[in-house]
């Protein structure tokens, strides 16, 4: 179904993909773009469940949008024994660099809450438009 605002729809298989890291946590990462024809939204890349956070950085173009998903894993500190307890937050990504052309941005902010509500289970939402503001810290930050 396309998106009310940008008119792109959304690859059955975007679902899958998000599905199977939520679920199963089969994969690390997804990526997504909105395909050349600028009507769907597509997997560009699936990060393998040992992939880490680098991985999912190197995927992401330095002068194209993209969309993400990331199962963070991370621990806080809690008040039993053991001081520390293991979480998990899956993190969508709006990555929008500043090189990304004035169409794909338009397009991809234009599409965002309609792809954002086909991913039901995201926990934090993050936009970055240079690499420092997607590093480890900020979502850590972000996640607790």
């Amino acid at each position: 179904m396309a998106n009310a605002a940008s008119g792109v729809a959304v690859a059955e298989e975007c679902v899958a993909r998000f599905q199977e890291l939520r679920g199963g946590r089969a994969h690390r990462f997804v990526v997504f773009k909105v395909d050349d024809a600028l009507q769907r939204v597509v997997v560009d890349k699936v990060g393998e469940r040992g992939a880490g956070f680098g991985d999912l950085t190197a995927s992401l173009p330095a002068d194209d949008c993209r969309y993400a998903v990331y199962d963070h894993d991370f621990t806080v500190e809690d008040a039993t024994a053991t001081g520390e307890s293991p979480r998990s937050k899956i993190l969508f990504v709006v990555w929008s660099p500043e090189a990304a052309g004035v169409r794909s941005k338009m397009v991809y902010a234009s599409s965002r809450e309609g792809f954002r509500k086909e991913l039901d289970g995201v926990q934090v939402d993050l936009q970055a438009t240079e690499p420092g503001e997607l590093t480890l810290d900020v979502l850590n930050n972000h996640a607790s």
